[in-house]
Formats: structure tokens, C-alpha cells, sequence
């Protein structure tokens, strides 16, 4: 029964929230350009996430909650949630911290404790990177001088094991605004870009459906 409840409840969450298609999405930064394209058109998804999907998500919101009020209390934060745009893009950073040397931006990732095996291995996600950055492109001259440093922190939703990746860097900074440029001449010359989908996106894209009848 209480499973039944949960996946109502997420479902009913995401139905009830307004999809902003006024802009590009800085949290989908380094993802497929095409399917970032359809969702700022406001194209309806032809794939809906699944239950499993949509639990994943919510238990990501909690945490990262959890996070931002432990820091809050102990007087660490400096921003939670702060929103970012220009006339193309919107997002929110989940944190800006106070540190001795100065402001650390913060992009939490929840994962499952196998993905610390990974991470050993291969090291952050470089859309990741890239949406991180992003975040720090995008804010105000005034807070980024002040920043000393773009962290990504992945956090095992089953023990609590925190990992922390620095991702400011020439190259990544140089990737991201390659990545962004390339989207927003698609949009303002009302071209469709070229999919450029990682391996494993496909199978979670919410315009799988579409997309795949395109080709056809």
C-alpha cells in the first residue's frame, strides 16, 4: 500500500509542476542538444518517466534538502538554491558555501553506492562538469570573483559516502560554452541541432518514442 502511495504521490508532483520552457534547462547542460531543443519548444514528452525513475528523483530533492539546511544551521552557506539566467538559460545552484580560502560552488548528485566503484575508476561525469560550470558562467561578476572553486559532490542515498570533484578548469569551461554556444545559434537561427545523446541517455529520454519515428 505504501508503494502504491508513493508512486501517486511522485506522479502526481511532477503533473502538478509547470514545465518554464521559456528557457534552456543549465541542470540538462552537456546532455543531447536535440532533446534539449524539443523540451524549450515545449514538445510534449512521448515517454513518461517511469515509477522507478520518479522515486529516484524524489529521494534526490530530500537529500539534497537535508544537506542545505546541515549547512545552513552551521553557518556554512551562503546561498541555497540561487537562481542564474540570461536570456537563454535558468537554473539553480544548490549551494555556495563559505570556506577559509572563500565561496565553493556546490552541485549535489545523489547515487547509488555502486556508482563510488565507478567514480574510483573513471572520475565525474562530464555532463556533470559541465552543468557545474555552467552554474558559475552564469552568475552575477560580483558572487564569481568571490568563488574559489566548482565542486561536484556525489552522495550515496544508501550510506551517507560523500565523494568530491573539483571540475573548474580551462578545458571544462572551454567544452561548456562550446556546448552552449552550439544550442543557442540552433535556436536563434530555428534550426534543429544534431542529436548528440551520450550512451546511455537514450534509454531515459523522455522523447525516446519521437525521436526514434523521426529517424524512421
Amino acid at each position: 500500500m505504501i508503494a502504491e502511495f508513493i508512486d501517486r504521490y511522485v506522479q502526481e508532483k511532477l503533473e502538478k509542476e509547470e514545465r518554464d520552457n521559456s528557457k534552456f534547462r543549465v541542470s540538462d547542460a552537456g546532455r543531447c542538444r536535440y532533446m534539449r531543443f524539443l523540451k524549450r519548444l515545449g514538445v510534449e514528452f512521448s515517454d513518461k518517466y517511469e515509477n522507478r525513475v520518479l522515486r529516484v528523483f524524489e529521494v534526490g530533492h530530500v537529500f539534497h534538502r537535508w544537506l542545505q539546511d546541515a549547512l545552513e544551521e552551521k553557518g556554512l552557506l551562503f546561498a541555497k538554491e540561487y537562481e542564474v539566467q540570461d536570456k537563454h538559460r535558468l537554473g539553480h545552484i544548490d549551494a555556495i558555501v563559505k570556506t577559509e580560502e572563500g565561496l565553493v560552488l556546490y552541485d549535489f548528485k545523489t547515487v547509488h553506492s555502486k556508482k563510488f566503484n565507478y567514480l574510483d575508476k573513471v572520475g565525474v561525469d562530464e555532463h556533470y562538469s559541465m552543468q557545474a560550470v555552467s552554474y558559475y558562467l552564469l552568475l552575477p561578476e560580483e558572487i564569481r570573483k568571490e568563488i574559489v572553486d566548482v565542486r561536484i559532490a556525489y552522495i550515496s542515498k544508501d550510506d551517507l559516502r560523500i565523494a568530491e570533484f573539483s571540475v573548474l578548469s580551462p578545458e571544462v569551461i572551454e567544452k561548456t560554452e562550446e556546448d552552449w554556444e552550439v544550442l543557442i545559434t540552433a535556436w536563434e537561427k530555428g534550426k534543429e541541432p544534431e542529436k548528440n545523446p551520450k550512451e546511455w541517455e537514450c534509454g531515459y529520454c523522455p522523447y525516446k518514442t519521437l525521436c526514434l519515428n523521426k529517424e524512421v
